[in-house]
Formats: structure tokens, sequence, C-alpha cells
């Protein structure tokens, strides 16, 4: 087993990473909790397998675990899961020494961690990430939000875990998609902070395409760090966090502008990488950064299988049409700052900036660069 400890001030805990911790999740709670009540926020997908682990974990050592399941998805982020589960809580006499444990992916780690940072003004959370996304990205750094309406995590807070256990038997049962999704964020990661890093996944490729452990648990170590030192110091996004957003102003527009009925046609890291090309684009066209950067970077995506563009009329989109949607959505985003766009553009390959004032020009070219006809 790994432990990367993760400090931030105020907030120090550690991240376990290795397999079949959920005995370790009982041993830690056992010495670690001071209430018994236990509320495991899971979906109907882990409800029979992982969730049930914990469950008897949890029983064994004298602590009194509920199961609390909801359906998976975007559409649960919301205000009305929110209310079912301090429903249940209230019921069961939850106090502040309570514990919330988040076993699930990015949806289930944001709302989970919401509930937990508001009931009696926070109490005890407990992430246990089940997608690679999650467990590099969404489950570190403190951020917990619900949706509000179409606005894509407009009621949040600042909530770090007590600990964070990334078994890697929920790695290996990930469908590929689902995998190399997760592998955006790293990408991403590599771009805005280690270009040594950026070489190692193009070297690696075939051996972390496969899971190979040592190279996948490297990596993992390598992003989780790397968010870390950029939130450290910067808890609430003034200044070196915002590089984090790299690729997602543009790659939440399309993520959003592109579901139908509710249901989505990208996954959150597709987005992200189809965002990562956008910006890319964006920084030539203003900063003038070297055309080969983007043409390295775009092979390395293509080759962990992520999109680099799309076509709208696939989709049944009409591509005018839908950039002026995705335009509409970006112009709503939370990052703004004296109502200016705040931009993370790319000088180099492990190396970006912060940028204001970007025209719309710019922007939409920067849109067409990856939606098709």
């Amino acid at each position: 087993m790994e432990i990367i400890n993760i400090n931030i001030p105020g907030h120090e805990y550690n991240a376990y990473i290795g397999k079949n911790l959920h005995e370790k999740i009982g041993s830690f709670l056992e010495e670690n909790s001071k209430g018994q009540n236990i509320l495991i926020v899971t979906d109907e997908y882990f409800e029979k397998n992982y969730a049930q682990l914990i469950f008897t974990s949890l029983s064994s050592r004298k602590l009194l675990p509920h199961l609390h399941i909801m359906k998976g998805g975007k559409n649960s982020k919301s205000f009305s899961e929110v209310l079912r589960i301090y429903g249940e809580m209230e019921t069961k006499n939850f106090a502040r020494d309570s514990v919330i444990i988040a076993l699930g992916g990015g949806v289930i780690g944001d709302l989970a961690g919401f509930v937990a940072s508001t009931w009696y003004r926070g109490m005890t959370l407990i992430q246990v990430p089940t997608t690679l996304m999650a467990m590099i990205d969404s489950s570190i750094g403190g951020k917990v939000a619900v949706n509000f309406r179409d606005t894509v995590n407009a009621v949040g807070n600042y909530h770090h875990p007590k600990a964070n256990f990334m078994d890697l038997n929920l790695i290996e049962s990930l469908s590929m998609r689902d995998y190399n999704s997760g592998f955006a964020e790293v990408i991403k990661c590599a771009l805005i902070a280690d270009s040594d890093f950026f070489n190692y996944l193009e070297i690696n490729r075939n051996n972390i395409l496969q899971k190979k452990l040592t190279n996948l648990v490297y990596c993992m170590k390598k992003t989780i760090n790397i968010k870390v030192d950029h939130v450290r110091n910067d808890i609430q996004e003034g200044g070196k966090r915002l590089l984090l957003n790299y690729g997602h102003t543009l790659g939440h527009a399309i993520e959003m502008s592109t579901q139908k009925n509710k249901s989505e046609i990208f996954r959150h890291g597709e987005g992200v990488s189809l965002g990562i090309m956008a910006v890319l684009k964006l920084s030539e066209l203003y900063l003038n950064t070297p055309k080969d950067v983007k043409t390295k970077t775009k092979l390395l995506l293509s080759s962990y299988n992520l999109p680099i563009s799309f076509s709208a009329s696939k989709y049944g989109f009409e591509r005018y049409s839908l950039i002026d949607v995705c335009m509409k959505i970006m112009l709503k985003d939370k990052k703004r700052k004296d109502n200016k766009l705040r931009f993370v553009l790319l000088d180099k390959i492990g190396h970006a900036s912060v940028y204001t004032g970007i025209s719309d020009k710019f922007i939409m070219e920067s849109f067409k660069e990856i939606i098709k006809e």
C-alpha cells in the first residue's frame, strides 16, 4: 500500500492507494471516529458489492453503518438528493461526530462532500473514489458542490476529507473508456506543470493502457502531488490553483451543450481532452505558442484513445448552432473575475499562465478547431 500525505494548511490527511482497502476503512474509522453512526452514500452499481464489503467491515467493529443508495449520473447531483440525505440523517439521529463515506465517482464525491460540509456546519468525510478521474482529481483538493438548474457546481463549499482510500481493485473493474477518460486529467497536469512527466506518459503508454500497476500508481502519485502543489497555498482559487482548470472552461461548455435528454455524449475526461485541444488553438492565436506543442499533445491524447475533435452532425447538431450554445454556456463560467473570463493558456509543455480579456473571435476559432461539420 502506498500512502500519500496531503498537507494543505489546516487540513492534513493521508490518501491510501492499494488493494482490498475496505478492511483498512473499517480499522481507520474504529480508531478515528468518535461517533458510531456512519452513512455510506453510493449508487446502485456499488450497492451489492463494494458497499457491502465496507458495511460488513464497519459492522464487525461495532460501528453503526447505514446505506444511502442513489441513482448514478450527473442528474443526481441535485438539491433534491441532498434533501433526501438530510432527511435520512435526521431520522437516524446523525450528530456532528457522525461520518459520511462517499463511495463513487465525482458526482457522489461532490454531493456527499457537500452534505458533510453543511450538516451541523461540518461533519467527518471519508472519500472512497471509484473511478480514476475521481481518485486523482475530484476527491483531492476539498471542492464539494451540487448543480443548480443548468449551472454545474453552482452551490458549493470547501470541505476536506479525514482520509481518502483509493482501491486499485476498483480501477481494474473500470471500462477502458472510463479508464482512458481519467488520463485526460493526468495529461492535463503534465501539460501545465511537468514536461518530464509528459515524456513519461509518451514512453510508457503501452504499460499504462494495460493497467500495469507500477506505471499506474506512479501516474496517480505524480498527478495527485501536482494537484496538491497547486492547491496547498491557494485553497479558494485566487492564483496558482486556477491553472488546474486548464481545458475545463471550454471542455465544460462542450459537455453541457452536447447533452441530450440529460444524457451525456462525452465523459468528463473526454470533455477535458476536447477542451485541451481547443485551448491549445487559443494559445496559438493569443500567445503564438509553437505549433509542435499542439501536435505533440494531439498525438498523446489520441494514443490514450481520447477525442481531439468531433463531428457535430454525427450527434445530430448543426455546427454553428452548437458553437453558439457553447459560447453562451461558457459566459456563465464561475471562474469569471470582474465579469471577464479567465483562461489558462500554455506557452510550452510544462508551463501555463492565466489570461483575461481574450476576444470572442479567438474563442470562436478555438471551438471551430474541435467542432467539425
